[in-house]
């Protein structure tokens, strides 16, 4: 089956999408989190088809939740919570319902002014969840690792960079790494009570905005990161003073990427450039670590386009099987379907 593209303006710039999981069906549910609206909001929607013969399926809304500021994330905490960061320095946990998916949004937990420069508020840029806990980095240069069953804030590492945080992600129960406005990447043990990296790297060249970062679902000390140059860098952790590889990739910012959940091989990414991108990483992932894809060599790689190029920047990518959410600028949600993976 080939590539289906189904395209739908709902009057919001969307700035993350996620998949609703359902354990035994095809999800048709997802949320997502707007910005540079007068008032964003989290909203909760479900595909349906208007005639039961026809193929199309068109998104409905189901309910709103709003919020004050843009949302700069949605991480699933499990599979009915949401931990959602804020530009206004927060971090909600929201909880829908799994029996009736139009009831709202109930509001678990409130971290208001986790992210502040002396009494200005400031964006939580980034979180990232882990088996109830969460991460969340800031403007304002600090890690805070919340608990998502009790709702405290258990640690914070203040004064980390001297640069904004920009991306996060859980390695372990008691590691995460970071991604600074530079292109430093530190990695914090959070049972420490220092406030000094375990380890830290950055990106080779000139300084450059580490924009998001993955873990390798099968290979746990392997680490992309994308930039806001375009490009991806792939670290082991093993041996990670350098990237075994860095390959051009979009020509504009990388604003996300997931591994694929059923298919460690592959990998979707979308940028600032209007592209969403499907990688088949065996190649680079497979191989020892002296024998990686060499910097800036990508000839070996398998990469396809999934949509044409938008003229305005994708922001969120979130895959579920064959089928494949994203949204853009343009006001726009995308669901491409008969994804093979």
């Amino acid at each position: 089956m080939t590539i289906d593209i189904e395209g739908t303006f709902v009057s919001q710039k969307i700035n993350k999408i996620r998949w609703i999981p359902e354990e035994y069906v095809e999800t048709k549910h997802f949320f997502t989190g707007s910005w540079d609206d007068d008032e964003n909001s989290v909203k909760v929607w479900t595909f349906e088809s208007v005639h039961e013969d026809e193929n199309v399926e068109n998104p409905r809304e189901l309910s709103e939740y709003k919020v004050a500021g843009d949302v700069t994330e949605i991480k699933l905490i499990d599979k009915n919570k949401i931990a959602v960061s804020l530009s206004n320095g927060e971090v909600r946990l929201l909880e829908i319902s799994a029996y009736e998916r139009t009831s709202p949004l109930r509001e678990v937990y409130t971290w208001s002014k986790l992210h502040h420069i002396n009494s200005e508020r400031c964006s939580c840029t980034a979180l990232d969840t882990f088996e109830g806990d969460i991460v969340t980095v800031g403007e304002d240069e600090k890690v805070n690792i919340l608990n998502g069953r009790r709702g405290d804030i258990t640690r914070s590492i203040s004064d980390t960079d001297s640069c904004s945080i920009h991306s996060v992600c859980f390695l372990k129960l008691n590691e995460v790494i970071t991604g600074n406005l530079r292109g430093h990447m530190k990695i914090w043990d959070i049972k420490r009570d220092s406030n000094k990296p375990v380890a830290s790297f950055h990106f080779p060249g000139e300084e450059v905005a580490a924009t998001c970062i993955v873990q390798h679902p099968t290979q746990p000390h392997i680490i992309l990161a994308g930039s806001e140059c375009g490009s991806l860098a792939v670290w082991d952790l093993r041996m990670n003073k350098f990237p075994t590889s860095q390959l051009s990739a979009h020509s504009s910012g990388v604003t996300e990427m997931q591994f694929h959940p059923e298919n460690p091989n592959k990998l979707i990414t979308c940028s600032l450039s209007g592209d969403v991108w499907d990688w088949n990483m065996e190649s680079l992932t497979k191989k020892s670590g002296d024998s990686y894809v060499p910097l800036d060599d990508k000839a070996t790689m398998n990469v396809s386009s999934l949509i044409p190029t938008l003229h305005k920047a994708v922001n969120t990518i979130h895959c579920n099987k064959g089928r494949v959410l994203c949204a853009a600028d343009n006001e726009a949600i995308y669901l491409i379907k008969n994804l093979k993976y």
